[in-house]
Formats: structure tokens, sequence, C-alpha cells
């Protein structure tokens, strides 16, 4: 008797063991990694779609988030202008363009004044998100008499002046490793040449950068200032009595000039006046004789 009871015991165990590990099978979640090596076979490919799933999904997300970075990436633009601008006066605009400048937060890198032409021309280099308040404020002056913006995109550039900067950092280090381990002296010659020729070209890119990033960062602005003068009567312009002496002057050297000329050509006219008259003699002689 004793036997049979412990059988159905130990079976009625069993079950409740199994009955357990099914309802904690069936209640894990994906990241448990402990349950779903208890759950054997079955457990294991549903945890293997499940990881699938949040890895597609989680590739979506990047992807997204690569799209948007993309989509938001702020272009670099190089701004340049370029203004005529006619003013009472020049000496004035001068000191009116560098404050302005000052005001942009920006400054004048080049100016050239004219007195004796009443004209200037200035180059402003300004931050490139105060260029069109810097453009305005400048027209105020005077009367713009022409005005040119060019915007240049180069944002390919300099995207790969920085890779290929990348790149040969990268180079630079690997030949400053094997410049250690050089053996000879053959060796060591020929990893020095290299290094320093990667070295050249990495200051020559670094250099190209930094021009790039002045060129983006402020827009450069070249306003030509030049004064509109009204015509006023000089004290100099002849008189009266100047245009009648200037006028006697004009006729008296007229006066000499024909005389001149008749002075000139008197002793051709009198030997053609003498050829004239014999000639017309002789032809009225023949007249009553052919009568």
């Amino acid at each position: 008797m004793t036997r049979p009871t412990e059988k159905r015991v130990g079976w009625v165990v069993a079950l409740l063991g199994m009955l357990i590990l099914a309802g904690a099978c069936s209640g894990r979640t994906d990241d448990d990694d402990d349950a779903a090596d208890t759950c054997g076979a079955g457990g294991a490919v549903t945890a293997d779609e499940g990881e699938s799933a949040e890895g597609d999904e989680a590739a979506g997300d990047n992807a997204l988030t690569v799209d948007t970075v993309a989509l938001g990436q702020s272009r670099d633009v190089v701004r340049t202008g370029s203004m005529r601008i006619s003013v009472d006066d020049v000496d004035a605009a001068v000191v009116d363009v560098r404050r302005l400048a000052a005001t942009a937060g920006g400054f004048v890198a080049d100016e050239q004044q004219r007195a004796r032409d009443a004209e200037a021309d200035l180059t402003v280099r300004v931050p490139a998100d105060r260029f069109d308040d810097a453009r305005t404020d400048v027209a105020e002056l005077g009367d713009v008499a022409e005005q040119d913006v060019d915007a240049t995109d180069v944002t390919a550039e300099v995207v790969d002046v920085e890779s290929r900067i990348a790149a040969l950092r990268a180079s630079v280090d690997r030949v400053r490793g094997l410049l250690s381990q050089s053996g000879d002296v053959a060796q060591l010659a020929t990893v020095e040449g290299e290094l320093a020729r990667r070295e050249a070209e990495l200051e020559a890119l670094l250099g190209q950068q930094r021009v790039l990033r002045d060129q983006v960062d402020l827009a450069t602005l070249t306003i030509h200032l030049s004064e509109d003068e009204a015509p006023t009567p000089s004290d100099d312009a002849p008189g009266f009595a100047d245009g009648l002496r200037r006028g006697w002057v004009a006729a008296a050297d007229g006066g000499r000039i024909a005389l001149a000329v008749v002075g000139f050509s008197l002793p051709f006219a009198l030997p053609a006046a003498l050829v004239a008259w014999l000639v017309r003699r002789w032809q009225q002689r023949r007249r009553p004789a052919a009568t």
C-alpha cells in the first residue's frame, strides 16, 4: 500500500513542476535570457524572432534619424557682395562704414581713398548672419547706384577637405609608429622622408580648411563711395572784355593769315594773268579773219 501511494505522489509533483515551468515560459519577456534558455527550442525560436523584430525596428529608427540629420544639416555658403554708393561727403561716409562694420561684429579689411577724385573703396568683413543687415545699413548712407550679391555653396568642398585631413592624420600616425620600428639608417631615412611629405600635405590641407572656414564665417562686402558734385561757375570763366579781346586777336590773326596767302600767291598769279590776256587777244584776232 505504501509503494503505490509514493508513486502517485511523485507523479503529482512532476505534473505540478511541468505546469509551473510552462507558466514561466509563457510569462517571460524577450529580454529574460535565463528564461529563454530554460524554455527549450520552442522558446528559443520565439526569442530570435523577437530580437529580429526589435533589430528591424531599431534599424528603421536609425535610418529615419540619419535622414532627418541629413535634411537638417547646415550648409556652408560663401557670401560676397559689392555696392556703388553716391554720398555727399566721402570722408564722413568712410567713418560711418567703419562704425557700421564694428557694430556688426566685423572690420574693414582694406581701404583706399582718393581725395583728388573724391572717391573711396572699402572691403568690409562681417559675420555671415549679419551680412544682410550690414548691407541695409550701408545703403542708407547715400544713393545706391549699383549693388550685387553672390552666394556659393562650398559644403561638398568642406566635407571633402575634412575627410582628407582625417585620413592623412591617421596615415601620419601610422608612419610615426613605423619610425620607432625602423632598423638601419636607410629605413630610418625613408620613413622620415615619407613622414615629412605627409605632414606637409596635412599642413596644406589644414590651411585650406582655415581659408574655407574664414570665407564661410565672414562675408565680404566691397563698397565704392563717390561724390556727385553740382557744376558751379568758375572764377576763371571769361567775361565780355575777355571775349572782345580774344575776338580782336582772332580777327588780327585771320587778317595776317589772309595777307600771307595773298603774298604767297602773287608770284604765281601775275604770270598766269599775263598768259590768260595773251590767249584772249589771240582768240580775238582770229575771229575777224575767219569771218
